[in-house]
């Protein structure tokens, strides 16, 4: 019976063995937390390229919204009020009985500048923030003019963005492209848009049930108001909608 370990001793062992375990548990998960942290610290705020991509994708992706709204403009200032909504009008007939005359005969184009207009003083704020954040932080920091243009590609937006820029302390770094880029369908609506408006200014009509057939990945709604037609398309997946409105071959006292 002397070479028996009792069951008090036993007990015993065990709970000392973990409270080690837990000791040694807790000391790795703050060791980790500590040198994670400081690794992403670091990352983020030594990383320029990373800083200056995400600050733009924000500019850009709000403006997207805008122009989706907007129907291809930030600010429609010729629109269709309807349900204290404006709906942009992409094709206008003034008499009646005519068809519409398409008023962005190149939309993609139209939108690229609307969306440029609207966020080059945001990336450049982008910039004077990065480069105020590293001066503080005892960086010199050097920067060349800014080179910056909005295409629209089918699911997404490439942001480019060309700006040399020189950051040094006890060492330098340099970068110069900044270019990245976002999902977004406003290029395929601005399309199926483009289509609907070539359609509406020669046929005074667009088959948008037969088109839903072969696209089923878009809903589009019409509805017809006064004299005028509201277009609304939805990118199912996405969920986003371009609206916008036509008046084409209209009849007096409304369709």
């Amino acid at each position: 019976m002397g070479g028996k370990i009792s069951g008090k001793s036993r007990r015993k062992a065990q709970v000392t063995m973990f409270i080690i375990m837990a000791i040694l548990l807790v000391a790795g998960i703050i060791a980790l937390v500590f040198f994670l942290g400081g690794k992403y610290q670091q990352s983020s705020s030594e990383n320029p390229k990373a800083y200056i991509e995400k600050c733009a994708r924000d500019a850009v992706s709000a403006s997207a919204e805008k122009i989706l709204s907007g129907g291809g403009k930030i600010q429609p200032e010729f629109f269709l009020l309807y349900k204290d909504e404006k709906y942009n009008y992409l094709c206008y007939q003034k008499n009646y009985y005519f068809p519409c005359i398409n008023q962005y005969p190149n939309i993609k184009n139209g939108i690229e500048n609307e969306i440029k207009k609207d966020t080059e003083q945001a990336i450049k704020e982008c910039f004077e923030e990065l480069k105020e954040d590293y001066e503080r932080k005892g960086f010199d920091v050097e920067d060349g003019d800014l080179d910056y243009e909005i295409e629209l590609m089918s699911n997404k937006i490439f942001i480019k963005i060309n700006k040399k820029l020189s950051i040094s302390k006890e060492s330098s770094q340099s970068f110069e492209d900044f270019g990245t880029s976002i999902l977004s369908p406003v290029y395929n609506l601005a399309m199926i848009a483009r289509n609907i408006v070539n359609q509406e200014s020669e046929f005074c009509n667009f088959e948008y049930n037969g088109y839903m057939i072969l696209h089923p990945e878009y809903r589009i709604k019409r509805i017809d108001y006064i004299d005028s037609k509201i277009y609304r398309l939805m990118d199912i997946k996405s969920g986003k909608i371009f609206k916008f409105a036509v008046r084409s071959c209209a009849q007096p006292g409304g369709i």
